[in-house]
């Protein structure tokens, strides 16, 4: 690895999204905005792609509260709705692309903000709704990726990786469904870029504004839906999380409760 690479490594995302956000100074950005990286708040980000990007539509502002419930960090019960030709976009290290059925092919500003966005150290979690393998949103999902990483290696998370235990100890994913046993993954320089579930993570969060569950869901099945998305939180806030075993213990007596 050369000098360079270990320093941009070293980096982490935070001052690598601010990088990113500062290369686009030719693009409008709202004045008085914040870059990510000048605050710990959590606001969830959901892409816009053309077709129906937000299926479940109260769904992250659940998994919001209960970041709040049960972790440090702080986080606003509200999800923004982004193009991602939108400079707004490097303002949140996580962003989420959900959906149901086809999309449209992204334009080539929003394919160049993305893959920008993607490089420079951000985190996008892709959810399918349709719980299905090779479904419409899949094929649509699959043609932005070739688009906006072409040659990027694809991969299952490993099951030891540490999304897995970023905050809690998990044995595998979960969902209102369980239709693929692992989650889909684009790795650039041995980080996750993409995390993709084909499980409807998101169906199993959502949960109505009388405070009724909109799915039918086994319990157990959706306290574990819900810790993976602490999970993906923390690793996408918690920047430069180090696979390591000074808090094993912490997490082992935390998997007890």
């Amino acid at each position: 690895m050369s000098d360079g690479e270990d320093e941009k490594r070293r980096l982490g995302r935070r001052a690598l999204l601010k990088v990113g956000l500062s290369a686009l100074g030719a693009l409008a950005v709202p004045r008085g905005a914040m870059a990510f990286g000048e605050s710990s708040e959590l606001v969830f980000a959901l892409l816009d792609h053309g077709g129906e990007p937000n299926p479940r539509p109260t769904a992250l502002r659940r998994l919001a509260w209960e970041v709040v419930k049960r972790t440090s960090i702080e986080a606003r019960l509200e999800t923004r709705l982004l193009s991602p030709a939108e400079p707004g976009i490097f303002y949140h290290p996580l962003l989420v692309l959900a959906g149901t059925g086809a999309f449209p092919p992204l334009g080539e500003a929003a394919i160049t903000n993305l893959r920008r966005h993607l490089t420079y150290g951000g985190l996008l979690f892709v959810d399918s709704a349709e719980g299905d393998v090779g479904s419409d949103f899949d094929q649509s999902v699959e043609r932005l990726l070739s688009r906006t990483l072409p040659g990027a290696r694809r991969q299952p998370v490993p099951r030891d990786h540490v999304l897995y235990k970023s905050f809690y100890l998990l044995d595998e994913p979960s969902g209102r469904v369980l239709r693929r046993p692992y989650l889909s993954s684009v790795v650039l320089e041995d980080r996750l870029a993409v995390v993709y579930s084909h499980n409807d993570l998101m169906g199993a969060w959502a949960r109505d504004d009388l405070g009724m569950w909109e799915f039918d869901v086994d319990p157990r099945q959706r306290e574990m839906a819900f810790r993976l998305g602490v999970n993906l939180v923390m690793y996408a806030m918690c920047l430069d999380y180090k696979d390591d075993q000074v808090h094993l213990p912490f997490i082992l007596k935390r998997r007890k409760s």
